[in-house]
């Protein structure tokens, strides 16, 4: 919203999206009725809807707030631009942030990667980070930019999978021996990380 709400109108907005959220984590967004919300934040539907048009527009507003450019340009790009990129502890040093990073967003990033989450939500983050990414490669053709969208493409999806996986278990594993394996599954490949499990 643009205009300036007040203090009552910001914590009404805000139980608003609160209601909302409490029932995100148990179910998709399909489900979710402004009836319902209504009834867990403690107002009528025309308060709701002097807020919000609907459920979508609260979810909107959440996966924008939740990553934005910022977010991708104080991960990616400062660790990047130092140091040598090939060697394990840089690329340990983005995970790490990578991970610092979900962890700063905990109470929305994981549901919204996860079961219920919105299944556009990584695509959206994609369109954010592939054009910091893409601009440190000012010199490739045209043809090598987009078999670099395609590796962003593989990889993140990975990567964003893995670390929504890890909290949907309640981050069963220690965080160092999780940031080992995201480590070593992006140095190595998958293939030749499972093979060290073959007997």
């Amino acid at each position: 919203m643009t205009t300036t709400l007040s203090n009552t109108a910001k914590v009404t907005r805000q139980n608003l999206i609160d209601a909302f959220w409490l029932l995100y984590c148990k179910k998709s967004i399909e489900k979710i009725t402004v009836k319902e919300i209504c009834d867990v934040a403690g107002y009528n539907r025309s308060t709701f809807y002097v807020y919000f048009k609907d459920a979508y527009e609260i979810l909107a507003e959440i996966e924008e707030q939740t990553i934005t450019v910022e977010d991708f340009k104080s991960i990616v790009i400062k660790n990047l631009f130092y140091g040598n990129l090939f060697h394990d502890h840089r690329k340990k040093a983005i995970l790490k942030s990578i991970l610092e990073f979900f962890e700063k967003n905990k109470t929305y990033l994981p549901v919204l990667l996860g079961e219920n989450g919105d299944p556009h939500f990584r695509q959206k983050v994609l369109k954010k980070l592939t054009p910091t990414v893409l601009s440190m490669y000012k010199k490739l053709s045209p043809q090598e930019l987009l078999e670099v969208s395609y590796l962003m493409e593989y990889q993140s999806a990975a990567m964003l999978s893995m670390i929504a996986k890890w909290y949907a278990n309640d981050k069963d594993l220690p965080t160092d021996q999780f940031l080992e394996l995201l480590l070593a599954v992006t140095t190595n490949g998958v293939q030749c990380e499972l093979s060290k499990y073959r007997r």
